[in-house]
């Protein structure tokens, strides 16, 4: 299992999302996470404008988007919708992501997935 992983936040409208590089522990703890979700059926959605939630590339090219409680993981040429309920992905990479954002703009994605609370 790859244990490098880079971790994005997609917030802005034509500009690159800010991305940060996750410590291997992290990067593995979280692609376990995200393998032990259950798979569902709903994909997610079309958000618009503002916050639209992390991507984790690892380095063997498996991608997570997770966005509220869908996760989309894509591994191996395939793609599965993952549900995640208690929403643990997304606040998990919410909470490493204090560390390597500007403190306004960690603000304002704190404000965005709050909004994004059922």
């Amino acid at each position: 299992m790859a244990s490098r992983a880079q971790a994005s936040v997609d917030l802005f409208s034509g500009r690159e999302p800010p991305t940060w590089a996750l410590a291997p522990d992290e990067s593995r703890a979280l692609r376990e996470a995200v393998e032990a979700l259950p798979v569902g059926t709903r994909s997610r959605p079309d958000v618009g404008l503002g916050y639209r939630g992390f991507t984790v590339t690892w380095e063997d090219g498996a991608r997570a988007t997770v966005y509220r409680d869908v996760v989309e993981y894509a591994v191996g040429g395939r793609t599965q919708v993952r549900e995640d309920a208690s929403r643990a992905v997304e606040e998990r990479l919410l909470l490493g992501s204090r560390a390597h954002l500007d403190p306004e703009l960690f603000t304002a994605v704190a404000s965005q997935v709050q909004a994004a609370q059922p």
